[in-house]
C-alpha cells in the first residue's frame, strides 16, 4: 500500500509540467452556456493578447507578479479563471481569488466558476463535494487533492488574512478600498499571502482603471514592464516577422481612429476605421483579426523593458470581431461627448476608464456655489410634475435634527422639495416626536394627489447614537433606516446587508458617503434640465446658506476624500442620506424609469397648485 504522505511528498518534488496555461485552456477549458458569449471550447486565438499573459501566469515563467490594466469585453477575468483551474488540475496548490465585494464574489462562484467546472467533469470530480453530492465544493471554497481555492472579498480582509497561497488572483482591484481602517490595503494583504512560496508564487492583478491618483491598477501597471500589444499595418509593415519592430508596427489607440459624425446630434455617420500613424492608410475593422494574430507578427512589446513584473495595457479596441465593435465604442464616446455639453462628465469618465483603459483626470475638486441660487425655480406645487417618489435624509446634531425631503424622477433627475430644522436635543422624546411627525407628513402633487415620504434615513453618528437607534428600530417596517457613514474612501454607496446593534437590536446600514458625494457633486455640475439635473425650489429654506452647506466640501486630490472647507455641511449630508435611503428601499434609477409613482396616499381632485411657501421652518422641541 502506498503511503499517501510519501506519495504526496514525491509528487511535490517533481518538476512542474511543460504545459502552459494557454495550452491547457485550448485543450481542456469549456465555456459554459449562459455565462459566456461563445459557449464551448475555449480558444486563445480569439483573444491573442491573452496568450503572453497566460504564459507569464504559468509556473514555467520567471514572473511572480502579472498585472493588466484593461478595457471591458477583453477576457482578462476568464484568463484568471483559466489559471485558477490550471492550478487545480495540472499543478494542484493553494489558491486565493479576491474580488471587490461579497456579492461579486458570490456571483463569480455561482455564475462563472461552478458552471465552468460542471462542464469539465474530469476537473469537477477532483473537487470535494459540498453539502450535497451534486455540489461542486462549497460556495467560497473548492478543496481538492494538493490544495484548495478560497474565494474572498476585499472589504473583509479578515477572511483571508491567515491564508498562505502559491497563487493569488485579485480581480477588478480598482473596486478595492485603498485602505481599510485597522487592516491596511487589501491589495497589499493579498500579495503577502504568497510570501511563503518565494520564487514559486504567482500574483495576478487586473482591473479597469478609475480616477487619476486613486487607481490601484494605475499604480500597479507603473510598477511593471508596461507592455502593449503591437500589430502589423496591413499596408506598410513588412510581412516578414523578423523585420517587424516597434517602430514600424501599430497600436490600437483612440487618436488613431477616424470617423464622421453629425455635429448637432452627435450621431455616427458611416463606419469607424483605423488610420495607420505611419502611412495614413484607412483599415476597416474586418481586418482586425488578421492584424491581431500572432501568425501575422502581433506581439506584446514592453515599454519598460527589464522590469521584474509583467504588465500589459489593452483597451477595448482590441475586443475580437463579433464582441464589442469599433462603431459601438465610438457611438458611446459621442453620446458621452454630447452629455458633456450639459456639464455631465460621468459618461465620458466611464468611457475613458472602461473603453480607453485610462485613468480619468478630474478637472475640478470642488463645486462653485455662486451660480446655484440663480437656479431656483417656481414649482407650481409642493411636488412638481416629474417626481415619482419622495425620500428624506436626516442629519443628527447635538441640539437638533435637520431634514431634507427630495423628489426623484426618471434618469436621475431630482427636485429638492423641503428643508426643515427641528430644534431640540435628540435625546428628548419631544424632539424625536417632532421628527416622527415631519416624516409622516404628506405633500401635494401637481395633479392634486397627495404623496408621503417613501424612504427615510437618519444619521447615527455623533453623540446621539442611542437616541437615533431608539427612534429607528420600531420604524424599520416604515422604511426608516439607521445610517452610518463608512470611513473607507471608496466603500460601496449602499450595503443592503445590515449589521445588528448588539444592545438595541437596531438594523444599522453602512453607506459609502464619499462615493455618494462624488455623485452629488457631479450632478451639481450639470447645467441643463434633464438626466441627473438637480432642481431647487424658490423657497426661503433654500437660501445662500443652504447652497454654501451643499458645496461645503472639496475633494483631496491625493486621498480622494471629500473634506470640509467650512464648518457647516448639513445640507450635503442630508442629500446623501436621502439618496441612500431610497436605494435601501429598493427604488433605483431602473425602477424609476418605469414611470410608476410611489407613496401616493390619495388621488385628490384639486389642481395641486402650491400654496404660499412656508420657507425653512424651525420648530423648537425639548431642551437644548
Amino acid at each position: 500500500m502506498v503511503n499517501p504522505y510519501i506519495d504526496g511528498f514525491a509528487r511535490g518534488l517533481k518538476p512542474d509540467p511543460y504545459l502552459f496555461i494557454d495550452e491547457w485552456a485550448d485543450r481542456f477549458r469549456k465555456l459554459p452556456k449562459g455565462a459566456s458569449a461563445e459557449a464551448g471550447q475555449y480558444r486563445t486565438d480569439r483573444m491573442p493578447y491573452l496568450r503572453p499573459l497566460m504564459r507569464a501566469l504559468s509556473p514555467q515563467s520567471k514572473f511572480q507578479q502579472i498585472k493588466a490594466i484593461k478595457g471591458t469585453q477583453l477576457g482578462f477575468s476568464e484568463a484568471g479563471l483559466n489559471a485558477a483551474m490550471y492550478y487545480m488540475d495540472i499543478v494542484p496548490t493553494s489558491q486565493l481569488t479576491i474580488l471587490p465585494t461579497e456579492s461579486l464574489t458570490k456571483g463569480h462562484s455561482t455564475k462563472k466558476l461552478t458552471p465552468s467546472l460542471r462542464d469539465m467533469p474530469h476537473l469537477a470530480n477532483k473537487i470535494k463535494p459540498g453539502k450535497t453530492k451534486d455540489d461542486i465544493g462549497e460556495l467560497f471554497d473548492k478543496t481538492y487533492d494538493g490544495g484548495s481555492l478560497k474565494l474572498a472579498w476585499s472589504f473583509s480582509p479578515a477572511n483571508f488574512r491567515s491564508l498562505s497561497c502559491r497563487f493569488v488572483s485579485m480581480d477588478d482591484v480598482d473596486g478595492f478600498p485603498l485602505n481599510i481602517e485597522g487592516e491596511g490595503s487589501p491589495l497589499d494583504l493579498g500579495k503577502k499571502r504568497t510570501d511563503a512560496f518565494g520564487v514559486l508564487r504567482k500574483i495576478y492583478i487586473n482591473s479597469t482603471p478609475t480616477k487619476e491618483g486613486e487607481s490601484n491598477i494605475e499604480e500597479e501597471f507603473a510598477d511593471s514592464d508596461q507592455r502593449h500589444y503591437y500589430m502589423p499595418c496591413p499596408s506598410c509593415t513588412p510581412r516578414e516577422i523578423e523585420l517587424q519592430t516597434r517602430e514600424n508596427m501599430v497600436l490600437f489607440e483612440k487618436d488613431n481612429f477616424v470617423f464622421d459624425y453629425d455635429k448637432e446630434t452627435y450621431t455616427l455617420l458611416g463606419d469607424v476605421q483605423f488610420c495607420c500613424p505611419h502611412c495614413g492608410t484607412l483599415t476597416p475593422e474586418s481586418k482586425k483579426t488578421w492584424m491581431m494574430s500572432a501568425a501575422s507578427g502581433a506581439r506584446d512589446i514592453p515599454h519598460n523593458e527589464g522590469h521584474i513584473h509583467f504588465g500589459i495595457r489593452v483597451p477595448s479596441y482590441y475586443s475580437p470581431v463579433g464582441f464589442l465593435s469599433w462603431n459601438d465604442i465610438f457611438r458611446e464616446m459621442l453620446s458621452a461627448k454630447k452629455l458633456m455639453k450639459t456639464g455631465d462628465n460621468r459618461k465620458m469618465k466611464t468611457w475613458v476608464n472602461t473603453r480607453d483603459a485610462k485613468v480619468w483626470e478630474e478637472q475640478s475638486t470642488s463645486v462653485n456655489v455662486d451660480n446655484l441660487p440663480a437656479r431656483k425655480e417656481e414649482y407650481g406645487a409642493e411636488v412638481p410634475e416629474g417626481v415619482l417618489v419622495l425620500s428624506a435624509g436626516v442629519d443628527t446634531q447635538d441640539d437638533r435634527f435637520e431634514v431634507e425631503t427630495v423628489g426623484y424622477g426618471k434618469d436621475g433627475e431630482t427636485w429638492s422639495i423641503d428643508y426643515e430644522i427641528i430644534n431640540g436635543d435628540p435625546n428628548t422624546p419631544e424632539a424625536r416626536a417632532a421628527l416622527a411627525a415631519y416624516l409622516n407628513k404628506t405633500f401635494v402633487c401637481h395633479d392634486g394627489a397627495t404623496m408621503k415620504i417613501y424612504a427615510k434615513g437618519v444619521d447615527t453618528g455623533g453623540h446621539r447614537q442611542k437616541a437615533v437607534y431608539a427612534f429607528c428600530k420600531p420604524r424599520f417596517v416604515q422604511r426608516v433606516y439607521a445610517l452610518k457613514g463608512s470611513s473607507t474612501v471608496n466603500a460601496p454607496f449602499i450595503n443592503k446587508r445590515a449589521s445588528k446593534n448588539k444592545k438595541t437590536g437596531t438594523n444599522l446600514f453602512l453607506i459609502g458617503v464619499n462615493v455618494g458625494k462624488d455623485e452629488i457633486y457631479a450632478n451639481l455640475e450639470i447645467t441643463e434640465e434633464g438626466p441627473n439635473y438637480m432642481h431647487f425650489p424658490n423657497k426661503p429654506a433654500y437660501s445662500d446658506e443652504y447652497f454654501k452647506q451643499l458645496t461645503a466640501e472639496k475633494r483631496d486630490k491625493k486621498t480622494g476624500i471629500w473634506t470640509k472647507k467650512r464648518h457647516r455641511n448639513e445640507a450635503v449630508d442630508c442629500r446623501n442620506y436621502a439618496n441612500a435611503s431610497l436605494q435601501l428601499a429598493g427604488i433605483d434609477e431602473q425602477v424609476l424609469n418605469m414611470g410608476r409613482r410611489f407613496g401616493i396616499v390619495s388621488a385628490g381632485t384639486s389642481t395641486g397648485v402650491m400654496k404660499k411657501s412656508q420657507g425653512r421652518r424651525t420648530l423648537s422641541r425639548g431642551s437644548r
